[in-house]
């Protein structure tokens, strides 16, 4: 929690000390509120630079460093008198209460969890697993290199969380969590300076609503940076174009800021980013001409008054374009900004198109990607709350921009043409994006046009228009508007699945033994190129931005998923010196001579040896293997002579995951029950599970809890889920209850939730036949002199092979 605190307040005092930096060097004052966002920029594009010239995380660090010093001593030696800064000033008091506010929204899934993790992970969004991915790779330069490196994706996040990450000792999950929330904060003292001549309490109030607004909470709810980043610079940006200077001030350096915030969106977004700002500049020059024509300034005085200001603001961005120009040509081929590409395995991680309401703030549900009535209210309560932000948004948005100027305006207009564009020309996923950057604006005009005093006047926050009050009809639908607000927000944010670190930590175990080294992983878990970060894991199941994968032995589309050693054939198998699995027993065992490497609570590292050649599974599907008899004597095409098999001592019980009652959905306070028969004797319990809190099995002389798991959510592996013993045969009822949150989650609202799948029990002990040997894992080793059929009866078989086959060493190939 310290790392995560500390890492948020270095980002916000740095922003603020080298934004009022860049503000004194342009003519402006160093307490601008929008410093923080122009500070952010510069520090991004300086930790991106230096990254991209080589430069490692300590290097990094003592470059940002050196910017901090550099900038705090410009604005004590160049910024204004004393006197002139403290009447320019943010209110001390109110302005650290809003942004400690505003940093407490952000933190609330941390609140509600007990604990700092990474946030999305398995329900929502896993894109945090290849942003962790580059921030470690700058930290500890590990081969090999992540694949979005070469594809050009900007690094200025993850080389700033890197340096941070460095100077602290601290794990880069809590950097990260400090670096996102920091962007609230700089939000939030931003919008309240914007919003001087309000009433101290509505402006605080109204300035944390503008950092977290519903679509902007729920990217922050799944760690998605980018969105609330692109949110904070469009609104600094218009702003930053359409201020006017205050009298004595340069004009020369009036654009500099808002080219430095453009650089800034290149380290974050990449050129996709300065579509929105090149949008809000192209409307602001629209709006600036025709005002300046109707007042009667010529076109030609217009530009030649402008030519300057916007030269030298064009040869700053230029510089920074230019240091970065190759990385924007690899970015332009990134699979992402291809709707055909990017759509080829789905919609992202959405449903498909959200309501555009959603941008507007009130939207009664903590899953944002469900549609209208989809999460059991009545869908008219969703539209009621859509209308009510978009009514609101409307009124706000006159009295803003006749009180305060169209800047913003233009930002609003470019927002609009972005999504149009999106929805109909780009994904699901990039139209989602666009509504979520506009939001902050939409709720800084919202709130802002409604509560703008009655004689319309901006003020500074004090005097005769600070003491007036927005008409009562406006400020009662304010206050309305922002319970809706601030209780969609709420729903949002409270029940952010914050990532669990039990497999985490065993997979850092594991890590030091494969560094360097290929491995098959038959598992299911979007974060393992990270947590096996210096090694290649190669999957049978393809993740997104996973480079490594190979061909499951089955049709995944027809039979579905498998999570063992059968899940790929003998020629695969035979190019991995390791082979990582859970230690679920319900799985097919291992060839003979691969042996254990690491054992952990929940995992094996196998170390390969030899197999047998042209090793054949038993099954087909999802179960470890299958009755074969006489009738059906498992043989290769055209094959003849003796075999091998692996024979489980009895088969497998099975309960399928409809057999949950009432469902296999527990919540906290709500238990599910299943029902299995099983013989005398030990049985091991395997599960496929994923619960944002530990899980308990508990029957008759049995419990058992298992760890919280969020590695994925839908078809995943089997878990080791405790052993369970009887005296005779019995029908056993199982319960599973996921625990509840901690208090502060619980005074929260949240609750815990665990999606059940099947639950298998197989059989433990020796085996008493003298063909069988004991084995690793669930199966146990057969050698047959003559084929299975000699035997009689039927067998629970594994896999099976030629006896004559030639060994292979596993492993050994590529």
């Amino acid at each position: 929690m310290i790392a995560y605190l500390v890492s948020a307040a270095l980002v916000v005092g740095a922003s603020f000390v080298v934004g009022g930096a860049v503000q004194v060097l342009c003519g402006r004052r160093a307490s601008d509120p929008l410093s923080g966002a122009v500070g952010l920029a510069a520090l991004l594009v300086a930790a991106g630079l230096v990254r991209d010239i080589g430069g490692g995380e300590a290097f990094i660090a003592v470059v940002l460093i050196g910017l901090v010093l550099t900038a705090a001593t410009t604005v004590v030696a160049l910024g204004p008198a004393p006197a002139r800064e403290r009447a320019a000033a943010l209110p001390l008091g109110p302005g650290v209460l809003t942004g400690a506010l505003a940093f407490f929204a952000a933190a609330v899934p941390f609140i509600a969890a007990g604990a700092v993790g990474i946030l999305g992970v398995g329900l929502v969004n896993d894109d945090m697993a290849s942003h962790l991915l580059l921030a470690d790779w700058i930290r500890e330069g590990f081969e090999p290199e992540p694949v979005l490196v070469g594809q050009g994706y900007p690094l200025g996040p993850h080389a700033l969380v890197a340096a941070i990450a460095w100077l602290l000792d601290a794990s880069t999950v809590k950097v990260f969590a400090g670096f996102n929330s920091s962007l609230t904060v700089l939000l939030a003292i931003g919008a309240f300076g914007l919003l001087r001549g309000l009433p101290t309490p509505a402006r605080v109030v109204a300035s944390v609503l503008v950092s977290v607004p519903y679509l902007a909470a729920a990217y922050l709810a799944q760690e998605a940076f980018k969105e609330p980043a692109m949110g904070l610079f469009v609104l600094a940006f218009a702003v930053a174009v359409a201020r006017p200077l205050s009298e004595g001030q340069a004009a020369a350096g009036r654009y500099v800021p808002a080219a430095v915030i453009a650089g800034g969106t290149l380290f974050v977004y990449s050129f996709p980013g300065l579509v929105w700002l090149g949008l809000t500049a192209a409307v602001w020059i629209a709006i600036s001409v025709v005002g300046g024509v109707r007042a009667g300034r010529e076109i030609g005085s217009q530009v030649r008054a402008a030519a300057l200001p916007v030269g030298l603001a064009a040869g700053v961005f230029a510089a920074l374009v230019l240091a970065d120009v190759g990385r924007l040509i690899d970015f332009a081929d990134f699979r992402a900004l291809d709707p055909d590409r990017a759509n080829e395995g789905g919609l992202g991680n959405l449903r498909g198109h959200i309501s555009p309401l959603e941008a507007f703030g009130v939207w009664p549900s903590g899953e944002f990607r469900l549609a209208a009535g989809a999460s059991g209210l009545p869908a008219l309560v969703f539209y009621a709350g859509g209308l009510l932000g978009l009514a609101a948004f409307g009124l706000g948005l006159a009295r803003w921009t006749r009180r305060h100027g169209p800047a913003l305006l233009a930002a609003l207009a470019a927002a609009a043409v972005v999504y149009l564009a999106a929805r109909g020309l780009g994904t699901v996923y990039t139209s989602a994006k666009a509504l979520a950057v506009a939001a902050p604006t939409i709720a800084l005009v919202t709130f802002g046009g409604l509560l703008t005093p009655r004689d319309g006047r901006s003020g500074e926050g004090s005097g005769a228009a600070a003491g007036r009050r927005a008409p009562l009809a406006l400020a009662l639908l304010a206050a309305l508007y922002a319970l809706a607000a601030a209780g969609s927000t709420l729903l949002v944010l409270r029940q952010a699945p914050v990532g669990p670190t039990t497999h985490a930590d065993e997979l850092a175990q594991i890590r030091p033994v494969v560094q360097g080294q290929r491995l098959l992983f038959l598992g299911r878990d979007n974060f393992v190129l990270w947590e096996l970060r210096g090694s290649e894991p190669y999957t049978h199941v393809r993740n997104y931005y996973d480079p490594y994968f190979v061909e499951p032995n089955f049709d995944i589309e027809q039979v579905g998923s498998k999570f063992d050693f059968d899940s790929v054939d003998a020629r695969t198998l035979a190019r991995f010196p390791f082979v990582l699995t859970t230690r679920a027993s319900y799985a097919s065992g291992p060839p003979p001579g691969y042996r254990p490497e690491v054992v952990t609570d929940s995992y094996v590292l196998w170390r390969a040896g030899e197999s047998p050649g042209e090793r054949r599974p038993a099954e087909v599907g999802p179960e470890p293997g299958a009755e074969v008899g006489c009738e059906s004597p498992l043989r290769l095409e055209g094959e003849t002579g003796n075999r091998i098999a692996t024979v489980f001592a009895e088969r497998p019980v099975l309960a399928p995951a409809s057999s949950w009652s009432p469902d296999a959905e527990p919540r906290s306070g709500s238990a599910s029950t299943i029902e299995i028969e099983l013989g005398a004797g030990s049985w091991d319990l395997s599960l496929a599970y994923d619960a944002t809190r530990p899980l308990t099995l508990s029957a008759p002389g049995f419990e058992q809890t298992i760890p919280a798991n969020l590695d994925y959510r839908g078809v995943s592996p089997y878990w080791p889920a405790g052993r369970i013993v009887l005296d005779e045969p019995a029908t056993v009822t199982i319960t599973a209850d996921v625990a509840d949150p901690p208090l502060a989650g619980r005074l929260l609202g949240a609750e815990s939730v665990a999606h059940l799948g099947a639950l298998a029990a197989t059989r433990t002990g020796e085996v008493d036949d003298p063909l069988v040997a004991p084995g690793p894992g669930a199966a146990s080793q057969a050698e047959t002199p003559g084929d299975l059929c000699s035997r009689g009866g039927s067998e629970y078989v594994d896999w099976t092979a030629p006896l004559s086959a030639t060994p292979q060493v596993l492993g050994s190939g590529r």
